[in-house]
């Protein structure tokens, strides 16, 4: 195919011309639909990383609400601890006084320590259903982004396939 345009270069300059200007047109446009796409893709990139910077905001947002608590129930459990150890200093004055109010005291005791337990438990099961539901919305949601980069990767590759069999056949 090369010889037949050679042999018209040679013959027509005019041709010669026209064949140069078609081929640098095709360069040109080509040129700026790459460039187009790689704009594309930037900006798909830029949109990824702004979501992955916002999903991570929330995440350490959610974890540092939740060592907020954390720290919190620290703080309740260290003062109750503070209170049972005066109860119990109470405890030790009023067995002197009368073993029967003691015997009593005790028994109260007991069941508010059960109560506080069972209440912290929960709250520590609450806190945990939280963080594990945080983790799994965070999984999802990268398993999303993950797709839906995977999808506009295959939609590039398709559009990228059209473009290069409408090379070949023009």
């Amino acid at each position: 195919m090369g010889k037949f345009f050679d042999k018209y270069k040679q013959n027509d300059p005019n041709f010669k011309f026209e064949l140069n200007q078609l081929i640098q047109k095709i360069k040109s446009e080509n040129n700026s639909e790459t460039e187009g796409l790689f704009s594309t893709i930037n900006s798909l990139r830029d949109q990824l990383d702004q979501s992955i910077y916002e999903k991570n905001v929330a995440v350490q947002e959610a974890i540092s609400i939740k060592n907020d608590e954390i720290n919190e129930l620290k703080l309740s459990c260290t003062a109750l601890r503070e209170e049972l150890e005066n109860l119990r200093y109470e405890k030790q004055k009023a067995v002197q006084e009368a073993s029967r109010d003691l015997a009593l005291e005790i028994k109260e005791l007991k069941n508010s320590s059960s109560a506080l337990r069972s209440e912290l438990e929960k709250i520590k099961f609450s806190k945990k259903e939280a963080v594990q539901k945080a983790v799994y919305n965070s999984s999802d949601e990268i398993k999303q982004l993950k797709d839906s980069t995977q999808s506009l990767r295959d939609e590039l590759e398709k559009v990228i396939r059209d473009y290069e069999k409408k090379l070949k056949n023009k």
